[in-house]
């Protein structure tokens, strides 16, 4: 196996010096090498010339059946790495979707998968994370260039307060004196915010100075929470705080727009085999949710 890992390195440089300063072994011993091959097999592999050596027919042939060989070696010990790396799974997902549903869930994916190191990397929605290393990810958008993705649930968004905003005859709707926190854009990214409420329920966006803007969701809802007004919160980040009697949904149907969540996963060759058990298991549980 040496003999062949000098041959292809001096058919590749063309000298024997050459091969001999990457293996780093001496000039002479490489032409030992040679020497041994073209003994065994019976053979000359390469006419020697004053400024270097170059490969006979049998040479060649002999390059060729190396090469291909030293790929299929390169790929076993590929899927070798892979394999014990592989204990570790990284998911991706905006803060919303980290901190509102999945976070609540991480020891239900650790018992599903406890000898698996999990870790959680979140970004803002509509920011690249095309230099980011993970297995799959989940994300709110609509497009997804150069990834693998399919949506698991549409955008979905409700009017929500704490219980003590709600008053009289009227407590389905939005409360005519609350403050509204509102969630801004980031970007080019898109989602619901308070004027396309009052704008499909036939009414006109309240006074500035009664909107509260933040840029980011968990600060909505924590506000929300609080009492401190109300806000748009998504389907599935607000079940479990509505279950709770956390939070209370307004009006009687919900905004949905084409957009919503996806399940993305990076268009590589290779994925991670803990990929599949772990996206079953999200499945799963989403699917537990609305049933």
């Amino acid at each position: 196996m040496r003999s062949l890992l000098v041959f292809e390195a001096a058919a590749r440089h063309g000298k024997f010096a050459s091969a001999a300063t990457e293996l780093q072994m001496t000039p002479a011993r490489v032409s030992q090498h040679i020497a041994e091959l073209e003994a065994t097999l019976g053979v000359s592999l390469f006419n020697r010339r004053y400024r270097g050596v170059e490969l006979t027919a049998p040479g060649r042939d002999l390059l060729g059946a190396v090469r291909h060989g030293l790929q299929i070696v390169g790929t076993g010990f590929d899927a070798a790495q892979r394999l014990s790396a592989s204990r570790t799974l990284t998911i991706l997902a905006d803060f919303g979707f980290a901190a509102g549903w999945l976070m609540p869930r991480i020891d239900q994916l650790r018992g599903a998968m406890p000898h698996v190191e999990i870790s959680l990397t979140t970004v803002q929605s509509g920011t690249d994370f095309s230099h980011v290393d993970y297995d799959f990810g989940i994300l709110f958008g609509d497009t997804w260039p150069g990834c693998r993705a399919r949506m698991i649930f549409r955008e979905e968004a409700w009017p929500v307060c704490a219980p003590g905003l709600m008053r009289g005859a009227d407590s389905r709707k939005v409360p005519a004196d609350a403050c509204l926190l509102d969630l801004a854009p980031q970007g080019d990214q898109r989602w619901f915010r308070w004027a396309d409420w009052f704008g499909a329920n036939g009414g006109s966006l309240p006074a500035p100075h009664r909107i509260v803007s933040f840029n980011n969701y968990q600060m909505v809802m924590q506000a929300a929470v609080q009492g401190q007004g109300a806000a748009l919160g998504w389907t599935p980040l607000i079940d479990d705080l509505v279950a709770q009697g956390q939070l209370v949904r307004l009006g009687d149907q919900p905004l949905t727009s084409e957009r919503g969540y996806f399940l993305v996963e990076p268009a590589r060759a290779h994925a991670n085999p803990l990929a599949g058990p772990a996206i079953a298991w999200l499945l799963g549980a989403l699917h537990a949710r609305s049933s």
